[in-house]
């Protein structure tokens, strides 16, 4: 019998995967609410272009099924009923214009409004606030930077922004966590995967089939 494992083989399923995926090489998308499309072009791309910069710390969405428990004769099985998708925390450091806090301060007030309380229904013509969130997760290696992974988040906005501390005794940058809720992700085929890039390293293309879509069984 063959040892399950083996040193070489760990090290050639790495290589032939084009080595570990890191944590620190993504990049965030945030699309403006509709709601934001009363802002001029210009003063709008004042408060989107920099938060992709500045989002130090993010999460790829996570998904769970409800199952309902049954029996039938024999043991209990359980039967998925329902998808649910947990919220994401996005992660951005302050700059001391504090055009971020501010955007997503616009953000929170279109959905629920401060003065009034009145909720706005997600799916209403005047509500405008549902947006869409791309994480995308990038190769890394050096010779050929592209994007392995990528999911786009349908209907997002935010739930929650983190209180932020203030301190004479602390001198680092100031961050703001912002939590987001979702109706679904999409994951988008790699398809990008260049035959320079194949050929270069050796390796299998982990592209998807021709017509295959990800959210179809």
């Amino acid at each position: 019998m063959s040892n399950l494992f083996s040193p070489n083989k760990f090290l050639s399923e790495i290589k032939g995967s084009r080595g570990p995926a890191k944590s620190s090489l993504f990049l965030v998308k945030i699309l403006p609410p509709p709601i934001f499309s009363r802002l001029t072009v210009n003063k709008l791309a004042d408060y989107i272009e920099p938060l992709s910069l500045l989002c130090e710390a993010a999460e790829m969405p996570g998904k769970s099924f409800a199952t309902e428990s049954v029996k039938i004769y024999g043991p209990v099985y359980h039967v998925p009923y329902l998808a649910t998708y947990q919220n994401i925390t996005l992660t951005f450091i302050n700059t001391n214009s504090h055009k971020e806090k501010l955007f997503f301060d616009l953000w929170m007030n279109s959905i629920i409004s401060p003065s009034t309380n009145n909720v706005r229904f997600p799916k209403g013509n005047d509500s405008g606030y549902l947006s869409r969130i791309e994480v995308a997760q990038y190769s890394s290696d050096s010779s050929f930077e592209r994007e392995i992974y990528k999911v786009k988040l349908i209907d997002a906005f935010p739930t929650s922004i983190a209180p932020q501390q203030l301190s004479w005794a602390d001198d680092a940058f100031q961050r703001m966590s912002v939590s987001f809720l979702y109706q679904t992700y999409e994951i988008v085929p790699d398809s990008e995967l260049s035959d320079t890039y194949i050929k270069q390293q050796g390796v299998t293309s982990p592209s998807f089939p021709p017509n295959f879509n990800p959210s179809e069984p």
